[in-house]
This record gives structure tokens, C-alpha cells and sequence, in this order.
């Protein structure tokens, strides 16, 4: 067992010292036309690029123009949204012939299914290969190590590494400070959870008959993507108690499952709590859904979701509540303050007959200058550069720098491999649609924890 603090601190110290660095003067930023490699080297040849429709897709995809005048390589882009992406991108994994050479990969199980698959190229050989990298010009050391760990196989902190991290978030709240200022509750007096699930039900009451009509909250309550956020709420209810590294809070040194833990009880009862306070239909909502009802003003509260999502309420484009929105690190319980982090990388297929080209579009789209400019659209960083370059701080909405530097400072790893994560990852689904629906807790989380101990004892990992 590892103490929880402990893991974290790779995650914790540096994060949080970039992101409330002192804004000083950073020398200017150097462009591609700097490195010293041939970036024409393939010119003539096609990538296919696979992406999820996200912050990082809509901020670099302007961009791209730019790289194919560099290389001149042609890149074709295909966006798709989430929830049809990862069936998707895992058939094209495991074609003999991929659909595309460059594409999203997500840290977790995702990662893992492709590792133990010999799916993914290894993107060490090209990072350490003089005439495809600049290393002085393209410094991997600047990276977060919390984000690059997320995609050293097998497990996090060690292994080789598999793709290059492009957007980073962490987990925090969003509210309408308009709302929470007119229906007279102070921001600065909510300490507790209890304080915030209570502001939650006041503004839900208050909201029925306003005009027009709000909800407490909103909150993603569909699909195995709503997982890490999960995790985040979890993190926060287990606190400062010790867990297995690489196995989260969910499963012991044994692999036995811990579901019926109060602890973890706690999280899911809140979230399904939370569920109760959104809009009708939330079991339907995955990220998209219940950013729109946020963006559009429809709720008071966006619960233990992606920090990058400040650039969607922050764009008067797609949001009725630019310039009214406050974020805050998820609340304390009564045995810690925590939250989890998560990233999405870019990994090039095994069987990809374009490596080298993909790997110059892997380098430009995450090399520093690409990082800043995107960042400045999504927010979402994951170079520790970018987070004390005045150009990025001066872009983002007041109060959302230290919300993020706060929720990094105690950021817990959520990782663990197994095979059947997937299985796991909706029987947790239906637990929190249970619960929603109206079945106590403790029975479904009870139902909850007998089916993991089942599939655990089929996978042979139960001792």
C-alpha cells in the first residue's frame, strides 16, 4: 500500500508552483523553423490524423495549415464524437491495415488494451532519433511527468512510452457566481461538501421558478467516459487514506474489490445525488450534454468535470455565461481534500506506414509553440512553460488559474489495468443509474460489489 499523498507529489509540487508561478518575462518562444531537423524529409506523403471532437481537436485544427506548408505532408483529419470513438479507434487498432496513422489516446484502460495488443508504436525510438528530433528545441523534460507517466506502459511512473500528452485537465466544480450572489449564498463560506450539496438544493428550489427556469446542478450521467470524473468525486470522499498504487481506491492488493467501502459509498451516493438535482434526462448526458446545459445557462452548478471545459464558458460563441462563471477545487469531506487528473495523448499505430510522418506531426503539434497557441483556445496545457507564459495567463478567465494550481496541488493518480475494465466501468453505470432511479445505496453498490468480485475471480485476479 502507498500513501495517497506520497504518489501524488510528482503530480502535486511541480504543477502547482507552474501554474502560480510569478508571471516574470519568458524569452520568446521558438518556432519550428528553428529545429534542427528536416521537416521536408517526407514530403509528398498523406497522414490521416483520428480525433476526438474536444477543445484540444477545435484549437489545433486552424493550425494544421501551418505544419503541412512546413513538411509538406497532406493530413487528412477525421473527428468523431467520443462515445463512438473508442469502438472505433480500437477496431482501427487492431486492423491489419490502420484507417489512420496519428490519433487520440487516452490514458487507462484504453492505453492498456493497446499495449497488450502490440497496437501502439513506441514513440522513444523517434523522441531519441537526432534527424527526427531537436531535442534542445522540442524539451520533453518540460513536460508535466504527471501527464507523461499517464502514457509509460505498463504501468504509470515507468516503461516506454507510447504517446505524447496535448491536453491536460484536472477535475473541479463550476458555478454562476451571478446566481449564487442573487440568491444571497457566499461562495467563501462553503467549506464542506454538506455546504455545497446544500447551496446545491437551495438553488435547484430557487431555479423552479425563475425565468428562465435553472437547475442546482448539472452533471455527466452517461457512458464509461464519465469515469474519471467519477474517480475525482471518489478521491475526494476516500481522502488522505492509503490505497494500492495502480489500482485506485476500487480494488485492494488482492484485487478484491472494495465498492461496499462507506468511503466510496459516499462518492457515488453524492454523484447520484447530484444526478437528482440536473435536468431531466440526465442519464443521457456525457460531457457534451451537460457542458450545453451549463453553457446555455441551465444550471447553477457543473459538478467534477474537465478544467478545459472553462474554454467553452469562456467563449461567447458557445456560451450565455461568459464572464459570470467561478470554478472551485472539489470540496472537502470529512478525510481529506483530493481530485484526480487525467490526459489525452497523440500515439501513432504499429502497423501505421507513415510513422515518421506522423511522429514530425506528433512533434509539431506538442512542441512549445503549438502548446501555447492551443492552449490559448482550450486551456489545457500540459507543458510547464505555457502555465508561466504571461501570453497564456493573460487569455484565462479571472479566478481560473488558481483554481486549477489548487486541484493540481492535490491531484491523486486514478490509473489501474485490468482486463474487463470495461465491464467494470458500466456496471458502475448502472450502480449510479440505480441509485438515481431510487435504490438505496448500500444495495447498489452491494450489487455493485458482487459483480466486480465475480468478473475479478473470472479474470484469475482474485487472491
Amino acid at each position: 500500500m502507498v500513501k495517497a499523498r506520497v504518489v501524488a507529489s510528482t503530480v502535486a509540487v511541480a504543477l502547482a508552483v507552474c501554474l502560480l508561478g510569478s508571471g516574470m518575462a519568458q524569452s520568446a518562444v521558438p518556432d519550428a523553423q528553428s529545429a534542427n531537423i528536416n521537416w521536408r524529409q517526407f514530403a509528398g506523403q498523406t497522414i490521416t490524423v483520428s480525433m476526438v471532437n474536444h477543445p484540444w481537436q477545435q484549437a489545433i485544427a486552424p493550425l494544421i495549415p501551418q505544419f503541412e506548408k512546413l513538411t509538406g505532408i497532406n493530413v487528412k483529419v477525421n473527428v468523431q464524437a467520443e462515445d463512438v470513438y473508442w469502438d472505433r479507434s480500437q477496431l482501427g487498432l487492431s486492423s491489419p491495415n490502420p484507417p489512420f496513422d496519428v490519433f487520440f489516446l487516452s490514458m487507462g484502460i484504453n492505453g492498456y488494451t493497446g499495449y497488450v495488443n502490440n497496437w501502439f508504436q513506441p514513440v522513444d525510438v523517434y523522441l531519441n532519433d537526432p534527424t527526427l528530433t531537436d531535442k534542445a528545441w522540442y524539451d520533453f523534460q518540460d513536460f508535466f511527468p504527471a501527464y507523461t507517466a499517464g502514457f509509460q506502459l505498463p504501468q504509470p511512473y515507468t516503461g516506454t512510452l507510447y504517446a505524447i500528452p496535448m491536453a491536460g485537465e484536472v477535475y473541479l466544480n463550476y458555478y454562476r457566481k451571478d446566481l449564487f450572489q442573487k440568491y444571497g449564498i457566499d461562495v467563501s463560506k462553503l467549506t464542506t461538501m454538506s455546504d455545497w450539496l446544500n447551496a446545491v438544493k437551495q438553488l435547484g428550489e430557487d431555479g423552479k421558478s425563475a425565468s428562465p427556469r435553472f437547475y442546482g446542478a448539472t452533471i455527466r450521467g452517461a457512458n464509461a467516459g464519465i469515469i474519471d470524473e467519477l474517480n475525482g468525486m471518489v478521491a475526494d470522499y476516500w481522502g488522505d487514506l492509503p490505497y494500492a498504487k495502480d489500482r485506485f481506491v476500487y480494488f485492494d492488493q488482492n484485487w478484491h474489490p472494495q465498492f461496499t467501502n462507506p468511503l466510496i459509498e459516499d462518492g457515488f451516493g453524492t454523484w447520484a445525488q447530484l444526478m437528482k438535482e440536473s435536468a431531466p434526462g440526465v442519464t443521457s448526458f456525457d460531457w457534451y450534454q451537460a457542458t450545453q446545459q451549463f453553457a446555455e445557462g441551465l444550471a447553477a452548478t457543473y459538478w467534477s468535470d474537465s478544467s478545459v471545459f472553462a474554454s467553452i464558458f469562456h467563449d461567447p460563441k458557445q456560451s450565455k455565461v461568459v464572464g459570470k462563471v467561478g470554478y472551485a477545487p472539489l470540496p472537502p469531506t470529512k478525510t481529506g481534500h483530493h481530485t484526480t487528473i487525467w490526459s489525452w495523448g497523440l500515439a501513432i499505430p504499429a502497423k501505421s506506414q507513415h510513422k515518421k510522418a506522423a511522429w514530425l506531426f506528433i512533434e509539431w503539434a506538442t512542441s512549445r509553440q503549438i502548446d501555447i497557441e492551443a492552449a490559448k483556445k482550450d486551456f489545457g496545457s500540459v507543458r510547464q512553460s505555457t502555465w508561466q507564459n504571461p501570453s497564456y495567463l493573460d487569455v484565462l478567465p479571472p479566478g481560473y488559474a488558481k483554481a486549477v494550481a489548487d486541484s493540481m496541488a492535490m491531484a491523486l493518480p486514478s490509473i489501474y489495468y485490468i482486463k474487463g475494465a470495461n465491464t467494470v466501468f458500466l456496471r458502475i453505470l448502472d450502480a449510479l443509474h440505480s441509485m438515481y432511479q431510487g435504490t438505496p445505496t448500500a444495495s447498489a453498490m452491494q450489487t455493485l460489489q458482487d459483480q466486480a468480485t465475480a468478473l475479478m475471480k473470472q479474470e484469475g485476479l482474485y487472491k
